[in-house]
């Protein structure tokens, strides 16, 4: 997040200094409104520019074994462009790593759900899961200080969480 602080104002100030050039050059023929307009328009830019390249440059970070079984792309006021195109603000994958265990003529899955989330501080939450093909219900696995008592949720079989996992 500080990188991309600090790029917000160098892009600001270059446009800043670009468009106080121009000015210059132009000898005041310009309007002065223009440099801190051009300095604002190019913040906003790169924020936009980030936010739409992000869901690629995370997916091509990816191992190639991992499948995205979930997206979403969730509004904000402070950035405005989400509301002319949606942009992919959170995703969640499987990393293809799961262990089944055949218990009481039931199979169970355990895996863990990675989701990645592009908000005002990009973050990774783990979760992990275990997952009973045989009645399509999954039960969150507690942290160590978490005490939550956990519900078991349902999950449609045709979902591609279900159908990646209990195939």
């Amino acid at each position: 997040m500080t990188w991309h602080l600090l790029a917000v104002f160098i892009i600001g100030l270059c446009l800043g200094g670009m468009s106080f050039f121009l000015r210059k050059v132009s000898r005041n023929r310009l309007p002065s409104w223009i440099i801190p307009v051009s300095a604002g328009v190019g913040m906003l830019g790169y924020l936009a520019y980030y936010d739409y390249g992000w869901f690629e440059f995370k997916k091509g970070q990816l191992p190639p074994q991992a499948v995205i079984i979930e997206q979403s792309n969730e509004k904000n006021f402070f950035k405005p462009w989400r509301y002319v195109v949606p942009t992919v603000s959170s995703f969640a994958i499987l990393d293809g790593q799961v262990r089944s265990t055949l218990q009481d003529g039931e199979l169970l899955i355990e895996y863990v759900r990675y989701t990645f989330i592009n908000d005002y501080n990009e973050r990774l939450e783990t979760q992990p899961y275990v997952l009973n093909c045989t009645t399509g219900e999954q039960l969150p696995i507690p942290k160590q200080n978490d005490t939550n008592i956990n519900k078991v949720e349902r999950i449609d079989e045709n979902s591609l969480l279900f159908q990646q996992l209990c195939r």
